[in-house]
């Protein structure tokens, strides 16, 4: 190894040893929300210790988004109300928000890149309904997260970024050689390391670490599939910016897991693009007003 790549190296790892942790509370309800023994009240006696967390979840009980009959004052009815997953979807969603704030540059508009997230993480969740996935709020979250690896290196090694995103969008450069070049590893790569520190379920680790290649996932390749899709569906449709340039159309091996495990076509991916932006208005209002 060369005197700059062992330098580069080090950089990228003492940036990487610095990244966020998932706020206590938050983490500690995952793994609630994952145990099927969980009542409502332990868990709500868990969110009534983060005032700011509280207040959140009793303001999208209340929100037009539910639109729920009579006012809600108390966390217990709350979970009630939105359902275990969906308050660990908002929370979740709310943590990462608030984690990473980064700066704009020439060819990354942070607002724009959290546009993208949602809408991937919409579309995601309307994919796995119509294909019966498990758990279609599991599907959003790994949808938002998936670049989430590009939103680290935004922030914490901003000059780099800057460099691989002129190499994608001025030299011809795939995300994955741009990122290789400079770095030697990929924002998904980044994405799941962080997602591993917040210790996020391995199969969103999973989703997140191939989100580009689902292909190569070697177990659950379901949910980066689903992904994947998601995120051309959303390029597609013009919802947001990633940072980076989206597949014109997908590659024979993604084409031939997507017929094998979700029986889906280019043809009937097709027909859900007019459903894809009413899905993209209720997930951003959902952030909107959580928010």
């Amino acid at each position: 190894m060369s005197l700059d790549q062992a330098k580069r190296v080090k950089r990228i790892t003492d940036s990487l040893i610095s990244l966020p942790t998932l706020p206590t509370v938050i983490a500690k309800m995952l793994e609630l929300v994952d145990n099927p023994k969980t009542s409502a009240s332990s868990l709500s006696n868990l969110i009534m210790r983060d005032q700011v967390l509280t207040a959140k979840i009793l303001k999208m009980a209340n929100s037009s988004f539910y639109a729920f009959p009579r006012q809600i004052a108390t966390v217990k009815l709350a979970l009630v109300v939105l359902g275990f997953e969906n308050v660990k979807e908002m929370a979740l969603s709310l943590s990462v928000l608030n984690s990473f704030k980064g700066e704009n540059n020439k060819h990354f508009d942070t607002s724009m890149f959290w546009q993208h997230s949602v809408s991937v993480g919409a579309c995601t969740r309307m994919l796995a309904r119509e294909t019966c996935y498990r758990l279609a709020g599991e599907a959003f979250v790994a949808g938002l997260l998936h670049d989430i690896g590009k939103v680290v290196l935004n922030q914490y090694l901003p000059k780099e970024f800057a460099e691989i995103q002129t190499l994608i969008f001025d030299k011809g450069f795939t995300c994955d050689e741009a990122e290789q070049s400079v770095l030697g590893v990929t924002h998904a790569e980044v994405g799941a390391w962080l997602a591993e520190r917040w210790n996020l379920p391995v199969i969103l680790v999973e989703a997140i670490r191939y989100h580009q290649h689902p292909e190569l996932c070697p177990r659950n390749a379901e949910l980066p599939l689903l992904v994947y899709l998601g995120d051309y569906l959303s390029v597609k449709c013009n919802l947001g910016k990633s940072g980076s340039k989206g597949v014109e159309s997908i590659p024979e091996p993604v084409l031939e897991l997507s017929r094998r495990t979700l029986s889906l076509t280019p043809e009937s991916l097709e027909t859900f693009r007019s459903g894809l932006y009413a899905e993209y208005d209720k997930a951003s209002s959902f952030m909107m007003e959580a928010a």
